[in-house]
């Protein structure tokens, strides 16, 4: 079994409340699109006519269009996953990162974080800076460490599961922790990433959390405009099949690739490789020159164009999951950019699992989530009792029949303690109102929300967690505890 701490807490109290639901209507997509020549350099200086895009073989009318100059640097963030690599591969990957953040000026041109992913948790070594020798810094004082999650598996059975559930556990805590970043996202994960699995070793039951866990964190990668490169000395990676054009693509098409096909991404294969270009990144194994490897992954992330269209098919029901290609029409040309996205969420998405699945993972995230912009105060008149202000313009708001909005929230308040275990919890469904005429969009507006819960003996901070039943999006604040 896939084990988690508040696992079987939860899901007492969640079990009875009703699965929220959402309905989806008109959607705008949004593509983040990155083009290179014959030799891998990115191309900058395209037009929108320069672009077709097709959902599902049909052609779409490109609604937008910015190119890479009309943009900001996007944010980089650096991610050593020494959970799932050798010691000997994570020593040479952390010396390769210092060879490149060396080379980069003492003012980087795009905002970088530094995180660690190891046996125990996952770490924020530094927050965004554009201060080179802080990141540095922040590489120095992190020794290398040895996995004996990895030393002790084998590839198979449920080791392995525990490995990859740490590992999408970081992916989400990296795409809450930054919803709220404006623009697009380079996440360069540097190790060999999470194993695939074999599904025969596993029980029918956890198959299926596995695989919903891994559409549920795709999606949020996507929600937040995360793109991941992952580079790795290790093993071996899949072929892809690159599209330039409208003539390779009818070939594609009628070949009956895998980038032409209707298929969900994490079908028949459950594996770290996949994940990277649904998001529209890449993998690069078996080369040794790392920190070149990183540059270029980053080079390429940041010189991105941005397309917009509105699906010309708006039934989410002849097709579950739809295949995107973007090409380009010059010749000589790759385009990169994510392959396709659910027009309905996947039963998981609005799951007992996978709010139980989100709610653990906020409960004990090393990063604050800001996914939603939340903050929470004592009540001066009544004990144990606390006003939760989340932020309205984050949150999804349906009208009724009566022509008032409504947003639906769980609510999560955890007691820690000193070492950051859960002591107590409470967890609460609600749903927040607003007149018809509120102004929900308007930043700093705000709804009230009360819990009231009493923390065990040796809490020493309370967190709140807000999570939206539509989106899956949450925020966290803490509050200390007086001892």
């Amino acid at each position: 079994m896939i084990h988690r701490p508040l696992l079987k807490l939860l899901l007492l109290a969640a079990i009875a409340q009703p699965t929220p639901q959402i309905n989806v209507t008109t959607r705008i997509v949004l593509l983040d699109v990155v083009v290179t020549d014959s030799s891998g350099n990115p191309v900058t200086n395209l037009q929108q006519s320069d672009f077709a895009i097709y959902e599902d073989k049909l052609p779409q009318r490109i609604a937008s269009f910015e190119a890479p100059a009309a943009h900001s640097a996007a944010s980089t963030i650096l991610v050593l996953d020494e959970l799932n690599t050798r010691f000997a591969d994570s020593s040479f990957a952390t010396d390769s990162l210092r060879r490149f953040l060396q080379s980069r000026p003492a003012q980087l041109p795009q905002p970088t974080s530094l995180m660690l992913v190891s046996d125990n948790q996952f770490h924020l070594l530094q927050n965004f800076t554009r201060d080179r020798d802080s990141l540095l810094a922040a590489l120095q004082q992190q020794r290398v460490h040895n996995s004996w999650r990895l030393e002790t598996d084998h590839s198979t059975g449920y080791g392995t599961v525990e490995r990859l559930d740490q590992s999408l556990s970081a992916l989400e805590q990296i795409a809450q922790s930054t919803a709220s970043t404006p623009g697009h996202k380079d996440l360069l994960w540097i190790g060999q990433g999470f194993p695939s699995l074999d599904p025969t070793t596993l029980a029918p039951s956890d198959l299926e959390l596995v695989e919903n866990t891994i559409r549920h964190v795709t999606n949020l990668l996507l929600d937040t405009r995360i793109t991941l490169y992952a580079v790795s000395p290790t093993t071996s990676a899949a072929t892809t099949t690159e599209i330039t054009d409208p003539t390779q693509l009818e070939f594609a098409q009628l070949a009956g690739g895998s980038l032409a096909n209707n298929a969900d991404p994490f079908a028949s294969t459950l594996d770290f490789d996949r994940l990277a270009p649904a998001t529209g990144g890449r993998v690069i194994r078996n080369l040794n020159n790392i920190e070149t490897q990183i540059a270029h992954s980053i080079d390429l992330g940041s010189a991105y164009y941005t397309l917009s269209y509105t699906p010309s098919n708006t039934s989410a029901a002849t097709q579950p999951y739809r295949n995107i290609h973007v090409v380009c029409l010059r010749p000589g040309l790759t385009v990169s950019t994510r392959n396709g996205y659910y027009t309905t969420p996947p039963p998981s998405e609005t799951s007992t699992k996978t709010l139980l699945y989100d709610l653990n993972t906020a409960a004990l995230s090393a990063v604050p989530l800001t996914a939603l912009h939340i903050t929470a105060t004592p009540a001066p008149t009544a004990p144990n009792t606390y006003t939760i202000h989340t932020e309205t313009s984050n949150l999804t708001w349906q009208t009724t029949s009566t022509g008032t909005r409504e947003a639906k929230v769980s609510v999560l308040a955890v007691a820690l303690s000193q070492k950051n275990k859960i002591l107590s919890h409470t967890l609460q469904t609600m749903t927040a109102t607003a007149k018809p005429t509120a102004q929900l969009q308007l930043p700093g507006t705000t709804v009230a929300l009360a819990i009231t819960t009493t923390p065990a003996k040796g809490a020493t901070r309370l967190r709140f967690v807000v999570r939206d039943a539509a989106t899956g999006r949450m925020g966290t604040t803490d509050l200390p505890l007086r001892p």
